[in-house]
């Protein structure tokens, strides 16, 4: 992105989003969310304020791309790891006349994807499947418990699988996680379920937020430098070249 060209994003509005956010995808893209009341004027005076951190993020998308086989040549993987849950599975496939892919665990060790295996998008789609499976089993049951124990309450609680975000909690008290959450550690996953349960009483990123989640966690920064660069270690089977990774900025 030179001086004095045009510059080109895709635009997503967003009626509940507080301000205007860029995202650059793992393909290079930039994505613009931003809320109704947003000219196209004031969008492209901060995509120009910007300039040089959308050149930054997308190279380095473009280093993501070369370092991992993307979707563009995505490949079943043969083993994976959920570290969140202490499981690993090894990945097989089975040929089969059906309409579909699905994914089974003949044992604890195992991963089996059934159908027509030659489809590399059914067999991504099937995994997606079960890595959100995974997660509603997971995810949902750990946030309660980390809920009990901090003592900040939700109304009730989603996991998608979704391409920006750890996890989201709106202003009615309704948190969203993402499933590729099991992903990470742990420690980062319980950080990321704290982080979103201070938004039910701080719906904001203040210094009254900051001061909320210290007061819970107050190793709280080692945590948001190591969720960065868990970011940008998620293995390939899991990305789309339109998912947004680690390169994204808030307002």
């Amino acid at each position: 992105m030179r001086s004095g060209q045009p510059i080109d994003y895709r635009l997503r509005v967003t009626p509940w989003a507080r301000g205007i956010s860029l995202r650059v995808t793992v393909a290079g893209a930039l994505e613009v969310v931003a809320p109704r009341r947003y000219s196209p004027r004031t969008i492209l005076r901060i995509l120009t304020r910007e300039a040089a951190w959308i050149e930054s993020a997308q190279a380095n998308a473009a280093a993501r791309r070369q370092a991992l086989p993307l979707p563009l040549v995505w490949h079943l993987p043969p083993e994976i790891s959920l570290p969140a849950v202490g499981a690993r599975w090894t990945v097989t496939t089975q040929l089969a006349a059906t309409r579909g892919v699905r994914v089974i665990e003949p044992d604890p060790d195992g991963l089996v994807v059934v159908g027509p295996v030659a489809d590399p998008a059914a067999c991504r789609h099937a995994l997606r499947r079960w890595l959100l499976r995974k997660g509603q089993d997971h995810l949902l049951p750990r946030l309660a418990d980390v809920s009990h124990g901090c003592g900040l309450s939700y109304s009730r609680s989603t996991v998608r699988l979704a391409r920006s975000r750890w996890g989201s909690c709106s202003r009615l008290g309704v948190i969203s996680l993402n499933a590729r959450l099991l992903l990470l550690s742990p420690a980062l996953v319980d950080y990321v379920l704290l982080h979103e349960l201070c938004h039910t009483r701080q719906p904001n990123h203040s210094p009254a937020f900051w001061a909320l989640v210290a007061r819970h966690c107050p190793t709280y920064p080692a945590h948001r430098r190591e969720l960065l660069a868990a970011g940008k270690q998620l293995p390939a089977w899991v990305l789309d070249p339109g998912d947004v990774h680690p390169w994204a900025r808030d307002w």
